[in-house]
């Protein structure tokens, strides 16, 4: 029997033993669901400072995007002054001062030094006449000492106008490789600053454009006036093993923890790095770590249980409420990521496709040429010129395809303004059927334009096909016109002060409704049927004009038609519409022509192209059975070659071909002048050759071949 003095000890300590276990119990349990929920808030935060990053790096990748378009505008530009083409140097001039002035563009200015360090041409005027020197500056010397990269400045202040500015140069040479000047693009590093600032990192968040060396350039706020990271910094460390990453580090420059996410950027020495304030991340589960402790100590005295387990609930409820933010925002961050990521994947499946198709209409365009020649039958002559037209059409089309994959780059010509339409009218005519009318409208005395003439045909093709589809199936008037128009400087379209060719093609359609309106513009939307429309044709249509240097604008009534209107540059006054690119003359000569292509069709097609032209051609089926050819004793004068081909591509097959009888002349065919673009140049080293996009007529490749000749003798 149990006597009451041993139950008034053991009952008291049973229950303080009690107390102790379950104190021990819930401290525990609380402890491992705070770090639970610690390390849950922690990768949360740690996804978020690498979207961040990637975000940054697509933000400052679209700036590096237009500073190549205008070094490759630079290179154009020296090798239409090497060719003594006047109209070609204006138009691309013209191209670089609208890229330049665009309000997106963040460029002070685009210019050009020479070997001995004075600027000798610039984009845009400088308020004093006085020459400006930069050979003094590491943007000029280092590229001239053989910097192989793009070479990215520090932040220092802009020689044409004091505000602080980072430089990018390469080196310019000319046809002979000789080094002939620096050509460098000057950007607004306030600019740089406000664009990574669109990037929302939260209130504590910090965007860095640095270079590798950890030169800062940009920052989306103050960093307290660091200039550069020290060697030591462990985004350095990093970022020398890894091209892009995360970091949970504490930062050795104000010993706070931070959580970082960085990238480095391809095809220049930079880095974007996105930091995150880890004290300030995880506010929200610090509360419950305090929560817990204070649950533990009030369980531990058995005191207020009731009240403390509420204030652990609302506790966890508001942290959750947080948690459950942050997780929507990375998961809106995914599919902007997804988004673009589809529109990159979109981008490839065209390139691929225009490459494919311009090799289909070489043959088309190859034989409706032979036909035409062949045939007396004046009909049949002008069905074969109709296709041949189609087809230079149809290669118009591939190229604005690459265009838009960002795999080819627009070539802006002076276009008459009623020659353009009146071509686009005869080819709508035979394509929109009798219930459509198309009306011509153009204002005496209009200027030519200043643009792409394959691409402007498409696009009014594509508008005039759209126009078709809302007068159906009653019909209606198509109305394409121009007229010449002067922009003054605050417009309400968001062009630069100047003077444009407006275009427009109107219809007496169905028209559309305000809110088909405002997202007819947007890729992949279409209020067509499945699979009549891919919803890209408006979108490419303004991406174009914005391309070129203009605008685009739609005007729609439902039930009254719609109207969509083109802005672009006059073209320069010195310029001339019916000047050849080149017009030199050819001396005609009969060659002996290897010819090789993997397509069959394209092989027999140029093959009897050539014959008809009085050469003499020996067909291969590829690269190797033409290297047997050579092998075996064949002696051409000229290869001809397409460049994509299995086995032995075209020039591997020029540097092999080479090696049997030095310094052939070659042609290299492709529909793709981006896939050459690398090895042309070393190529060009060891013998005379060119590249020709396909579709080419037999007319264009007999000349280009004689040319070709001419040139080799002369030289």
């Amino acid at each position: 029997m149990v006597s009451p003095s041993f139950r008034r000890i053991a009952l008291p300590a049973a229950a303080l033993a009690l107390t102790v276990a379950l104190a021990a119990l819930v401290w525990w349990g609380m402890s491992y669901w705070v770090r639970s929920e610690e390390r849950s808030a922690s990768s949360l935060a740690l996804a978020r400072a690498n979207l961040g990053a990637e975000a940054l790096e697509q933000q400052i990748g679209r700036t590096l995007d237009l500073v190549e378009q205008l070094h490759d505008l630079i290179i154009a530009r020296q090798r239409m002054i090497e060719a003594g083409n006047q109209s070609g140097q204006l138009a691309i001039e013209q191209q670089i001062h609208s890229l330049a002035r665009r309000r997106e563009s963040m460029v002070i200015q685009v210019s050009i030094a020479s070997p001995d360090g004075v600027v000798r041409w610039m984009s845009l005027p400088t308020p004093t006449a006085a020459p400006v020197f930069v050979g003094d500056a590491d943007h000029f010397r280092l590229p001239r000492a053989g910097v192989a990269e793009l070479f990215v400045s520090e932040r220092v202040p802009s020689r044409f106008g004091g505000q602080p500015a980072v430089a990018m140069s390469r080196t310019l040479r000319d046809s002979a490789g000789e080094i002939i000047g620096v050509p460098m693009v000057t950007l607004s590093a306030e600019a740089l600053s406000r664009a990574m600032a669109d990037v929302n990192l939260g209130g504590a968040g910090i965007g860095l454009l640095m270079r590798r060396d950890g030169t800062l350039l940009a920052t989306t706020r103050a960093t307290g006036g660091e200039e550069r990271l020290s060697p030591s910094h462990p985004v350095l460390g990093a970022i020398r093993l890894n091209r892009g990453g995360e970091l949970d580090i504490t930062n050795p420059e104000d010993g706070r923890p931070a959580l970082i996410g960085f990238r480095a950027l391809r095809g220049a020495p930079l880095v974007v790095v996105a930091a995150l304030d880890r004290e300030r991340e995880l506010a929200a589960v610090n509360g419950l770590r305090r929560a817990a402790i204070l649950a533990a100590l009030v369980i531990t005295l058995l005191s207020a249980s009731l009240v403390v387990l509420l204030l652990l609930v609302l506790e966890r409820r508001r942290a959750r409420a947080a948690l459950d933010a942050a997780e929507a925002q990375r998961r809106a961050t995914v599919e902007t990521l997804a988004e673009s990521q589809r529109m990159e994947a979109l981008g490839r499946l065209a390139g691929g496709v225009a490459h494919d198709i311009n090799n289909v209409l070489q043959a088309v365009l190859g034989g409706a040429k032979l036909i035409g020649k062949r045939s007396q039958d004046p009909g049949i002559h002008k069905l074969a010129q109709l296709v041949s037209e189609a087809a230079e059409r149809g290669g118009g089309v591939t190229r604005r395809l690459l265009a838009f994959a960002r795999r080819d780059s627009l070539r802006a010509e002076p276009l008459p303004v009623d020659g353009l339409l009146e071509g686009v009218r005869e080819v709508l005519t035979h394509s929109l059927g009798p219930s459509i009318r198309v009306n011509i409208a153009v204002a005496r005395g209009v200027p030519p334009l200043l643009a792409d003439r394959s691409q402007v045909e498409t696009v009014l093709v594509n508008l005039a096909i759209n126009a078709r589809d809302a007068m159906m199936p009653q019909g209606g008037t198509l109305e394409l016109g121009g007229a010449a128009e002067i922009i003054p400087d605050n417009n309400d379209i968001g062009l630069e002060a100047g003077r444009y060719v407006r275009l427009w093609a109107s219809d007496t359609g169905r028209g559309m409704d305000a809110q088909t309106l405002r997202r007819a513009t947007e890729p992949f939307f279409t209020t067509k049927d499945k699979g009549q429309g891919t919803g890209l044709g408006l979108a490419m249509a303004q991406g174009f004009a914005e391309q070129s240097g203009g605008a685009m604008r739609i005007a729609s009534v439902q039930g009254q038609g719609t109207r969509v209107t083109l802005w672009l540059p006059q073209a320069p006054a010195a310029s001339s519409v019916l000047q050849p690119a080149d017009a030199r003359p050819v001396t005609l000569r009969r060659l002996r022509v290897l010819l090789v292509d993997d397509e069959p069709e394209v092989l027999s097609v140029t093959g009897q192209g050539l014959k008809d032209r009085g050469h003499g051609v020996h067909t291969a089926a590829g690269g190797l059975e033409a290297l047997g050819a050579l092998e075996t004793g064949l002696a051409p004068d000229l290869l001809v070659t397409d460049l994509s081909m299995p086995g032995l591509d075209g020039l591997a097959l020029i540097e092999r071909a080479r090696r049997l009888r030095p310094g052939l002349p070659a042609i290299l065919l492709t529909g793709f002048v981006a896939e050459a673009q690398d090895n042309l140049e070393q190529a060009a080293e060891s013998g005379p050759i060119a590249v020709l996009r396909k579709p080419i007529t037999p007319e264009a490749l007999h000349a280009r071949m004689q040319r070709l000749m001419t040139d080799k003798l002369a030289g």
